[in-house]
């Protein structure tokens, strides 16, 4: 798991992990944890423009 302290939008890419696509970090290359993952979703739809649906 990913324990960069600050994680940017553009600096996560998607890489496969058997059938599953996993968010990974560009710079140190391990998926995210599931705070991070949380914050990337929230970052990506807004930056779409979309209401996020609780």
């Amino acid at each position: 798991m990913c324990d960069c302290s600050k994680v940017h939008l553009y600096e996560v890419e998607f890489k496969l992990d058997g059938m599953t696509i996993v968010p990974t970090h560009k710079n140190c290359g391990d998926a995210l944890n599931e705070k991070q993952a949380d914050v990337f979703q929230k970052e990506l739809v807004k930056s779409w423009g979309l209401e996020e649906k609780e």
